[in-house]
């Protein structure tokens, strides 16, 4: 085998294949790490420059192993065309049949090398995949199909964050981000999350000229794009610039490009409140929240709870902090849950009883039972109109079930009028409570047998 450094195609190897094989990337990336590389007398630039090509090499036996499989798989399914199972449905078993043995040349290569390569062939099968499947009826893959897959790239992706060099492996930084890009694109029901991957090669892997790059790529992109004729490739190259803006520390411009585009998923902006809460930038956090403030009370769950948890956030540490716990207010009722839950972890008892009086979804049955007993035990004299108004409402049910309710929550009651030394107010209200339900024969029974009245 002669591997030519200046000009590596001109590489060979004795294998049938002569040219552009497995054999010819192995050796390099196994040999030429940049400390021997640099032993050896090699530049840096000759070797980033030799790095990029063994790396091109690499994707082209990619290529072909995937290739193979495809034109293996599709054999193997022949008898099955027309019929719901398919190739396309055995994802998992396509993605074992090109990792075992692609990944199987990277055994015995240096940790970084075969972790960069393992990520790499991940990341080739899983853009293939994407486009190979775009005729498929997503509904018959199904998330269970791509779970598996999107783990261990994931891993992959985490090994190669923990031992990133940039100035070395720059190169296969910038091509792993076009892969992805590659995919906003397609205009299709997409397999695997790609503006989450592209988000965290972008913050982890680039450099501070790979982001400078991807900006000048991804507004060019735009400008080429028509929003209506390309209206997914348009808004993923939208939310990817708009990711970048942030890195770079402007949010400003961030919310610019998202207020341009005519319809978004607001499940999407999760992700640029995660980044602002983050970085602390509450001012900037308040402007946005303010203009999601309408999606946002009918948004998802897990997007509402992003927001409350934002605003909660920035209201223990930031001076807006009642303009945004007044936000949260907007969005109940919601939001009880976030804010009852700010409002205890505050010890603002009587603002979580009168929290708990005006959301009428919550009753004695629903409440947080460990909350209760907190403020039995700190602020006992807050809960008594409380519990006044919910045995009023068990009362108002009219069935035996919610009448041994009231007479369990009535209980309680006493015992809170008992510590505040109020023993003649609670006489008078029992009696009177019991002369206006005096013709309800079966709550009249329970209150007796639960000894409030004789």
């Amino acid at each position: 085998m002669i591997i030519h450094l200046d000009d590596f195609s001109q590489s060979t190897c004795a294998c049938v294949k002569r040219q552009f094989c497995e054999h010819i990337a192995a050796v390099f990336l196994h040999y030429y790490e940049p400390w021997l590389a640099l032993k050896r007398g090699l530049s840096s630039a000759a070797y980033l420059t030799a790095t990029k090509k063994a790396f091109i090499n690499s994707l082209s036996y990619f290529e072909r192993e995937y290739n193979k499989l495809e034109d293996a798989m599709n054999r193997r399914f022949q008898p099955y065309a027309g019929r719901i199972f398919d190739g396309y449905l055995c994802l998992n078993m396509r993605f074992k049949e090109f990792i075992d043995p692609v990944s199987a040349h990277s055994d015995k290569w240096p940790i970084t090398n075969k972790n960069l390569y393992c990520f790499h062939s991940i990341l080739f099968f899983m853009t293939r995949l994407e486009k190979s499947v775009e005729n498929v009826d997503s509904f018959f893959l199904g998330d269970s199909q791509t779970e598996g897959i999107a783990s261990n790239f994931n891993q992959a992706l985490g090994l190669v964050m923990f031992a990133k060099r940039c100035g070395e492996c720059r190169p296969f930084f910038h091509k792993a981000a076009e892969l992805v890009r590659e995919n906003f694109l397609l205009e299709k029901d997409q397999l695997f999350a790609w503006i989450h991957v592209y988000r965290v090669i972008c913050a982890n892997l680039l450099d501070g000229q790979g982001l400078e790059s991807e900006t000048a790529c991804l507004e060019g992109l735009m400008k080429g794009l028509n929003e209506n004729e390309n209206r997914q490739g348009y808004y993923f190259a939208a939310l990817g610039l708009a990711g970048l803006k942030m890195l770079a520390n402007r949010s400003d411009d961030a919310l610019a490009i998202l207020q341009g585009l005519e319809k978004k998923n607001i499940e999407d902006m999760s992700f640029y409140l995660r980044q602002l809460t983050t970085a602390k930038k509450w001012q900037e956090l308040l402007v946005w929240l303010r203009w999601l403030d309408k999606e946002i009370k009918k948004a998802t769950p897990s997007l509402l709870e992003c927001a409350c948890n934002c605003c909660i956030l920035a209201t223990k540490n930031s001076r807006a902090g009642e303009e945004f716990m007044d936000l949260v207010k907007s969005w109940l009722p919601r939001s009880y849950d976030f804010y009852a839950g700010y409002l205890l972890d505050t010890d603002l008892y009587r603002e979580w009883v009168e929290l708990n009086m005006y959301c009428r979804g919550y009753d004695w049955q629903s409440v947080n039972k460990g909350a209760l007993r907190r403020l039995e035990s700190q602020d006992p004299s807050a809960l008594i109109p409380l519990y006044h108004q919910w045995a009023a409402r068990l009362i108002e049910k009219k069935n035996r079930k919610s009448y041994r309710e009231a007479i369990e929550l009535l209980k309680k009651l006493r015992s809170l009028y008992n510590k505040q030394k109020m023993r003649k107010e609670w006489e008078t209200f029992i009696s009177r409570l019991a002369s206006y339900y005096s013709r309800m024969r079966a709550f009249q029974e329970e209150l007796q047998k639960g000894k409030l009245i004789s």
